[in-house]
């Protein structure tokens, strides 16, 4: 009897190993088949967790439209190698290009201005001809024989190094700057995706209901166009109507006011009060 305890305790184990085993050793079905991240190119489908933006730039056409019909694909912005980005030390040497299963991760955050505010940027010129080819060229600047400089950039706001750009003529200045300092997102890119893109966007405006100024008779001023017997002093702006805009996907938008009635008071008329100086 005593020899039939070691026999039978095996052979629960072996019952129970059966049972257990399997699930220890591979807990996923294919999560022993590599996606290939060698040198002769990356392969980890990036739709296979965005498979929301995939299906967005499939449906929609439009400059950054890729993987599905133009050449533009995710790692042309997401995994660049131009932009002076810091990437994961290997052999104990600084990293500045994309190396296949050497970075940190598969993709960087980048800066729309990255590409779109530069001025003369040559430096990725080489890597993309050298390593993706003409195709690479032609997904950004439309033809592979443009010169270098021939693409789209985001003048106007005084953040490039475009001569004469500096800003001060542009009405959405303040909206890029502010964007540019805030951190929700990477650089300006705020203001980049609510102008440019379907994203919809909620806005409360603080606008004056009012504009206030004194004209004088008989008080002659000497403007560019000749001497006029009248002048306007005391400048101001009046009041407060608070309106918040709603722009859908579609590019419509809604406006409601929420600070008595807009544009005038509650009277439908206009009317004139004269007072005696």
């Amino acid at each position: 009897m005593s020899n039939f305890k070691p026999v039978l305790l095996v052979i629960v184990l072996i019952a129970v190993g059966s049972l257990v085993m399997p699930q220890t050793v591979s807990l996923f079905a294919g999560q022993h088949w590599w996606y290939n991240i060698s040198g002769t190119g990356n392969q980890v489908p990036c739709q296979k967790c965005h498979a929301d933006i995939y299906e967005e730039m499939r449906l929609h056409i439009g400059p950054h439209t890729g993987e599905t019909g133009y050449v533009f694909q995710c790692q042309l912005c997401h995994r660049t190698a131009f932009t002076g980005f810091s990437y994961a030390t290997v052999n104990q040497s600084s990293v500045t290009s994309v190396y296949p299963g050497k970075q940190a991760h598969a993709a960087s955050t980048v800066r729309c201005l990255t590409c779109h505010g530069a001025y003369g940027n040559t430096a990725h010129v080489s890597y993309y001809l050298n390593t993706l080819g003409v195709q690479a060229c032609y997904a950004c600047h439309g033809n592979p024989s443009v010169t270098a400089s021939n693409y789209v950039i985001a003048g106007g706001f005084g953040l490039t190094a475009l001569p004469g750009d500096t800003g001060s003529m542009a009405a959405h200045e303040r909206f890029v700057i502010e964007a540019k300092n805030n951190t929700t997102l990477r650089g300006a890119n705020e203001a980049c995706v609510a102008c440019h893109t379907h994203v919809a966007v909620k806005i409360i405006w603080h606008h004056k209901r009012s504009l206030e100024f004194n004209v004088s008779i008989n008080n002659p001023v000497t403007l560019s166009n000749g001497v006029h017997n009248w002048s306007v002093t005391n400048w101001k702006v009046n009041g407060t109507a608070v309106a918040t805009v709603w722009g859908n996907a579609s590019g419509n938008g809604s406006v409601s006011y929420n600070s008595n009635y807009w544009p005038w008071s509650n009277s439908s008329s206009l009317n004139t009060v004269y007072s005696s100086i």
